[in-house]
């Protein structure tokens, strides 16, 4: 068995690296697709296409997909989906009843819970840092379980209205958790995605590190986790978990998202790689953290380092990754 790297941080990614989000949207849209092109009586292709012709060139910069952020929105830009009937409206309102339902779901991956505490229970931090608006990830946070004593700090992007930061209201377990978060919830600025060596500074020095190599940035997003950890000098592993998708998602992602530098399968996250952001450990789920990492306070970190020396980074990794890509 590997030596475990010994850490005293661990900044984490949240949308599928400790949850699942690909899917509750593939799913959820994949299902609505086939209930739609039943209901109005067309081929779900041509369904598709009509409902893509009709996406407003406003929302043709946008990262990610075209259809099924707001599905109601879509079905309404989309003329020939006007409803002709109040039964027929019914029958669509419940469609997007059960489209959101499903497509909220937010339910930690399962052990993630179980790890988190270890990594507290031992002495070491635990961070998450997200490009998701605060008010987009505090209720998905909430509705997951996460609560403010199993995290040291919340990194997010802010909500913009007309290019001014605005905090938008959230509600019941959401607002208890933006309350209880106090400090611990940091607010960004504004288009400051990831990669950000600057974010990932200002939260190793929030959490006071003095060695960056005793810290590790855990994502599913090569690109996007690995650059500005590796650029610092910190552990990246690889939540290679979160990028295998299901056949549903990946259909809806193939027909709805047209933008080339929205990455989602583990082919893509691969076609990122390179030395810049090449990862030190590669994760087939987010509870291998306490097989490939030992955690502890940041002082005793400090002082195994100092009586171990340098340790380089092990060319088993290497080997794991070009076996990814030929498989």
């Amino acid at each position: 068995m590997a030596e475990k790297t010994t850490v005293s941080l661990v900044v984490s990614d949240i949308d599928n690296t400790i949850a699942d989000k690909f899917a509750s949207w593939g799913n959820s849209l994949d299902k609505a697709m086939d209930k739609l092109a039943q209901l109005y009586g067309r081929d779900r292709a041509d369904l598709e296409q009509d409902m893509l012709a009709h996406v407003p060139e406003s929302m043709k910069h946008i990262s990610g997909p075209y259809i099924g952020k707001d599905l109601r929105s879509d079905v309404a830009l989309t003329p020939s989906m006007k409803p002709t009937s109040p039964e027929m409206e019914a029958k669509l309102e419940k469609i997007f009843h059960e489209w959101d339902k499903d497509k909220s779901k937010a339910e930690l991956y399962t052990g993630v819970a179980a790890t988190i505490n270890k990594i507290k229970s031992q002495g070491a931090k635990f961070v998450l840092y997200t490009d998701s608006r605060e008010s987009v990830c505090i209720p998905r946070l909430a509705k997951m379980g996460i609560t403010a004593d199993m995290i040291d700090g919340l990194y997010v992007l802010p909500d913009l209205k007309d290019g001014e930061v605005i905090h938008k209201p959230v509600k019941g377990a959401a607002q208890e958790l933006r309350d209880s978060l106090g400090d611990k919830l940091v607010v960004l600025e504004p288009k400051t995605n990831k990669p950000n060596p600057k974010n990932m500074k200002r939260i190793l020095d929030d959490m006071g590190v003095k060695d960056p190599s005793t810290t590790v940035m855990v994502g599913d997003n090569i690109r996007s986790d690995g650059t500005a950890a590796i650029t610092l000098g910190m552990n990246y592993a690889w939540q290679k978990g979160g990028t295998i998708i299901d056949e549903a998602t990946l259909r809806c992602y193939k027909t709805f998202c047209q933008d080339p530098n929205y990455k989602l399968t583990t082919e893509e996250h691969l076609a990122q790689l390179n030395d810049t952001n090449r990862p030190t450990h590669i994760l087939e789920n987010f509870t291998e953290m306490t097989k490939n990492f030992r955690f502890t306070s940041q002082e005793k970190a400090l002082e195994e380092k100092a009586k171990s020396g340098t340790k380089t980074v092990s060319p088993v990794i290497a080997k794991k990754l070009l076996e990814t890509k030929q498989r």
